[in-house]
């Protein structure tokens, strides 16, 4: 669900940063948290039970799993926006799979799949509130001085990145991952002026990865 797409009014710049709390995105730092394997920086959560690493999940195959997920994310968001075709219909409908089942794309044992696509199902209605909570974009965001902020200080950015493409997830700490070119995770901070400085600093860790 796209929650945010920031351009500034009355401005003839076209660049944009945008942030989604993506339920599937989430669920793969959630299947962290809960299985206790650490991938950073997303590793400052306690040990859980273990039980995704005994079915051969480790952190390369976390990283390919998410990368499969934010690939289906990208497929639905520009069949979107582009005019129907019976083709793109059925590829569509593939990508959408990964709303229900998003253990399926984890390149893993069949098992693995399985697992991963249990824990979604009991996780769905926790992912769901805490996607709601996160369209809330004045607790996110703050004030109109502070998105204004926000604005101003992605300005160096925009010649040297295409868009920024944030996507939040749920963790026991505030912590940003970039995914260059133009991607990152993160878990927000409990205030607006601290999630602005972690834009900022995806930002700049996607132009420094280039």
């Amino acid at each position: 669900m796209r929650l945010m797409r920031d351009l500034l009014l009355g401005s003839s710049d076209p660049w944009h940063w945008s942030g989604d709390a993506f339920p599937p995105v989430a669920f793969c730092v959630r299947s962290l948290v809960l299985d206790g394997l650490a991938v950073p920086p997303f590793d400052r959560h306690p040990d859980g039970d273990g039980r995704l690493r005994d079915l051969g999940l480790d952190a390369e195959m976390w990283r390919g799993w998410l990368g499969a997920v934010l690939r289906q994310h990208a497929t639905i968001d520009e069949l979107v926006r582009t005019p129907g075709t019976p083709e793109s219909r059925e590829t569509m409908l593939a990508a959408a799979d990964v709303l229900r089942t998003p253990g399926s794309f984890c390149p893993g044992p069949v098992e693995l799949q399985r697992r991963l696509n249990e824990l979604f199902s009991e996780y769905g209605p926790s992912g769901e509130a805490w996607k709601w909570q996160m369209s809330d974009a004045r607790t996110l965001h703050g004030s109109g001085r502070q998105q204004r902020a926000l604005w101003n200080a992605l300005l160096p950015f925009h010649d040297r990145l295409p868009t920024l493409a944030v996507f939040l997830v749920d963790y026991v700490e505030p912590v940003m991952m970039p995914l260059p070119p133009t991607t990152c995770l993160i878990a927000p901070d409990d205030d607006p002026e601290g999630f602005g400085r972690q834009v900022v600093a995806a930002a700049a860790a996607l132009v420094s990865a280039t």
